[in-house]
């Protein structure tokens, strides 16, 4: 053979790899048998929704025995149908309906279950600004839990101000009248106190609460009760609404004691800017008998907003539980004490027990007392002198600068908290104060406010002439007087008794 002959051809390593094949697209994965399921029971409930005629008790029916209902309520649309929540599926403003209840459980579902189905947020203030409020009271409880819903779908877009809308709508439509409490309130109040929107809070704080309806809300708490009250008077008095936020506090401060035993846990107990927790809900707590940790608070803070308002401090509620009423053996007392003329001193207490104000949150509110602290100890000046000189006045009250003495006086003057005039030597003559100038439209305004409130308490008695614990009770005084329970039991005693507030009797 020669050598030369061509070498044998190499084969190409491309040609020799076998090529791929052709296949069909991965089948997509079958739905879980367990939201199939619930896809398909849901699709059976909204042609129920869909059916003229469907009735809130037809539907709460089928509800109430639905298995797994708030998996079923919060899965995914049936294939091919719209989802129920989008606007105008469901008509929810109509009151003989079943739209809106049904709306109801399956909006509340989709944002406390942690469903994967997302609901753009226009929905959701749509159906709150849309809802039928008679379809609403069908089921309150759920409503509470639409509430809180809408309160962690925010928090989850740390966005927590986005809620606020919803809420107000809830809260102003829900019950039927404004002055009824109802878990809404602490839930709201908290949300404006924790973003600092205030504004939306004025309307509701400004209807005084009267009514209390367990058949309408039969998941209110005794705690709800404090939760608003406290709340309400932190937001007023961020505004320095001061005289609005002490009625407030009192409230709170004068409520009877919770029972020794189990009450229900409310809404959380305020937020970070002026003491509290949280706006869920908590679980049902043992009671102690002791008071409210609220109460506690709330007292801490009415006595720094009686010396802003009265340059004082006064007496707490008649039935001021005796643990709150010793918070003026606290730090708060010794400032109240020293409170308005010894001004160094309660620089001191405020530095001293700087720590305890800070976590109290109460500092802030310390700060205001101290600056209204000359202006009140002049005041108490004109009860004793007739004229002082400029700096005779900057002397009684811890105040060395002249020419901040007189600027604080002319703005008392300005503002009418004092009568009186500053020669040129710089002298102050106090005169009495003037009567006040009163026109006919503060009268007429006063007047109406007076009828007002004659009306309310005419409504109260008339319940309380309708409640059969009060007319068995006037019964048996009729027989034996001493059976009329006195004041300290009616209201739970200064030690916190059982009084009205067990959860069995109001809740």
């Amino acid at each position: 053979m020669s050598s030369n002959a061509p070498a044998p051809a190499t084969p190409d390593a491309s040609q020799s790899q076998p090529q791929p094949q052709p296949t069909d697209p991965a089948p997509a994965p079958a739905p879980a048998p367990e939201v199939s399921s619930h896809s398909t029971a849901l699709a059976t409930l909204l042609a129920l929704l869909h059916t003229p005629g469907t009735m809130p008790a037809q539907l709460l029916t089928t509800l109430k025995a639905l298995p797994a209902r708030d998996a079923v309520l919060a899965a995914p649309p049936p294939a091919g149908a719209e989802d129920a929540l989008r606007p105008g599926v469901l008509d929810v403003a109509r009151e003989d309906g079943a739209g809106g209840v049904g709306g109801l459980f399956i909006l509340s579902a989709r944002l406390s279950g942690g469903s994967t189905q997302e609901v753009p947020l226009e929905w959701i203030e749509e159906f709150c600004r849309r809802v039928s409020p008679v379809q609403l009271r069908f089921a309150p409880e759920r409503v509470t839990l639409l509430a809180k819903g809408i309160v962690q779908y925010a928090e989850a877009r740390n966005n927590l101000k986005i809620a606020i809308p919803s809420l107000y709508d809830l809260i102003t439509r829900f019950p039927p009248t404004r002055s009824l409490l109802t878990p809404l309130h602490p839930i709201f109040l908290t949300t404006c106190l924790t973003t600092s929107h205030f504004a939306p809070a004025l309307p509701i704080l400004a209807v005084p609460i009267t009514q209390i309806t367990p058949a309408l809300t039969p998941d209110l708490t005794y705690l709800d009760h404090l939760v608003y009250h406290y709340t309400g008077g932190c937001v007023l008095a961020a505004l320095r609404r001061f005289a609005e936020a002490h009625e407030f506090w009192e409230t709170v401060v004068g409520a009877p004691v919770a029972p020794r035993g189990l009450v229900a846990g409310g809404a959380g107990a305020g937020v970070g800017g002026a003491g509290g927790a949280g706006a869920g809900a908590g679980p049902r707590v043992e009671s102690t008998g002791e008071p409210s940790a609220l109460q506690m608070e709330a007292a801490k803070k009415l006595l720094v907003v009686q010396l802003i308002l009265h340059g004082k401090g006064q007496a707490l509620p008649k039935y001021t539980p005796a643990a709150v009423a010793g918070v003026r053996s606290s730090p708060y007392g010794a400032f109240v004490k020293a409170y308005p003329r010894q001004v160094d001193v309660l620089r001191n207490v405020l530095s001293k027990h700087g720590a305890v104000f800070a976590a109290d949150n109460n500092t802030g509110l310390l700060k205001q007392a101290l600056a209204r602290a000359p202006r009140w100890a002049i005041k108490k000046l004109t009860e004793t002198y007739l004229t002082l000189g400029l700096g005779e006045i900057g002397r009684e009250v811890g105040m060395e600068d002249v020419g901040e003495v007189r600027r604080v006086v002319l703005s008392m003057i300005e503002h009418g908290e004092i009568n009186a005039s500053i020669a040129a030597d710089g002298t102050v003559t106090f005169a009495d104060d003037a009567p006040p100038a009163v026109g006919k439209a503060e009268v007429e305004r006063v007047l109406r406010a007076a009828q007002e409130q004659e009306h309310v308490l005419r409504e109260l008695e008339r319940e309380m002439a309708r409640s059969r614990e009060y007319l068995a009770k006037a019964v048996r005084s009729r027989e034996d007087p001493a059976a009329w329970a006195g004041p300290e039991e009616e209201m739970g005693g200064a030690q916190g008794g059982v009084g009205m507030w067990t959860e069995e009797s109001v809740f």
